[in-house]
């Protein structure tokens, strides 16, 4: 048993009906006659795939035959879509199909037009990347809880891609080669805000045989930006404090954290653009000139997490607004302005516990010599060097 499906938008991509199908699935060109594209929407927000409307022009698609399985893999991918029927024309035949189309009043058509060429210019990376994260919940999870974290699947989804196109300066670490890592299994071992990924995999040793098949778990959360705001000329620094729940986890006394500005890199924005907008949600403040610190990964042996991180020159007077957040992601945040030397001495007494608070404090210590020459103060000793 099969059922012929009319695929117009995103899933004409072969590389994307792969992801879904689990397999190699070969299409047939077809057109859906009387008929024209549009972005969808829900509510207010644009979404990265067309509705197919009525229209006087003929939509090109993809015509393909899935089996039962791959016919609950494509509804899953395609939830908040229903399947219904379609006349399209193939090979100068008409020929009846199946098509996805919303299946509520929430999800409708915009005003906007869509094409397959632009959406593979600017999308077609990042759906790709997603529909492995999302596909792996397959059979797992739902797909109403999959689709709740398709945002982050995104985020986590441009991580990989962000990870891909950087370059990494190769003066002394091992750089990976074709078949120097083998993942036997991934599965998607817990699935809500974050995400764990379980691996069984095995590696090239330093001797170069690969070693013995590993077990290890992988804690998924997106890339983020850090940025410290630093006034010159008042000489002193903008932190923020905000509860932080695993320091209570751990049974931290005193699990409110002193932190610098910092926030997930969004799908469609770069670390720094992250870095200046969370400058503005947690702060209410807008930053100048940004200068790069060193970026890490923070817990390498456990977590994806990659941290791109900036000090920024900012104006600091007493007049700031000290409450910050979005209350509805649950952020109860306020600020302090704090002199260059008390940040130095909590950095030394460990009153500062935050890992890039204290990066980002000794990267200031650095450069800052330099940022008080621009603004015409010496200051007596120091690194200059930025």
């Amino acid at each position: 048993m099969s059922d012929l499906f009319f695929f117009f938008g995103t899933l004409r991509d072969d590389a994307l009906r792969e992801i879904v199908a689990g397999r190699d699935c070969p299409s047939q060109p077809a057109q859906a006659p009387g008929s024209r594209l549009a972005r969808a929407r829900s509510g207010d927000r644009l979404l990265d795939f067309p509705v197919l409307q009525a229209g006087e022009d003929a939509v090109d698609g993809a015509l393909v035959r899935l089996s039962v399985t791959e016919r609950a893999r494509f509804d899953f991918y395609e939830h908040g879509l229903e399947a219904a029927p379609i006349e399209v024309v193939a090979a100068g035949a008409r020929i009846s199909a199946l098509y996805y189309r919303p299946s509520h009043s929430g999800l409708d058509a915009s005003d906007q037009g869509w094409t397959f060429d632009a959406w593979c210019a600017a999308r077609a990376a990042l759906t790709r990347a997603a529909a492995h994260d999302l596909m792996l919940g397959f059979g797992r999870y739902s797909a109403s809880v999959m689709m709740a974290r398709y945002p982050l699947i995104l985020a986590r989804a441009a991580s990989r891609l962000r990870a891909e196109a950087e370059g990494v300066p190769d003066t002394l670490g091992r750089q990976m080669t074709a078949g120097d890592i083998t993942v036997k299994s991934r599965e998607l071992g817990y699935a809500n805000f974050f995400a764990v990924e379980d691996y069984t995999l095995s590696h090239k040793t330093f001797a170069g045989a690969h070693g013995a098949d590993l077990e290890r778990a992988v804690f998924i959360s997106g890339d983020a930006a850090c940025l410290l705001p630093y006034d010159p000329v008042r000489d002193r620094v903008l932190l923020i404090e905000q509860f932080r729940p695993g320091p209570m986890a751990r049974g931290d006394r005193r699990p409110w954290l002193l932190e610098p500005v910092a926030g997930r890199v969004d799908p469609d924005e770069t670390p720094e653009q992250a870095a200046r907008r969370e400058a503005v949600e947690e702060a209410g403040l807008s930053v100048g000139r940004m200068i790069a610190a060193p970026n890490y990964y923070p817990s390498p042996a456990a977590k994806a997490e990659f941290l791109y991180n900036y000090i920024a020159v900012a104006d600091l007077p007493d007049a700031l607004p000290r409450a910050g957040g979005l209350a509805h992601e649950g952020e109860d945040i306020r600020s302090h302005l704090v002199p260059f030397a008390q940040l130095m001495t909590m950095v030394e007494s460990g009153e500062a516990r935050n890992g890039p608070l204290c990066i980002l404090a000794l990267w200031l210590e650095r450069i800052r010599p330099k940022l008080r020459a621009e603004v015409g103060i010496a200051d007596a000793q120091g690194p200059v060097s930025a």
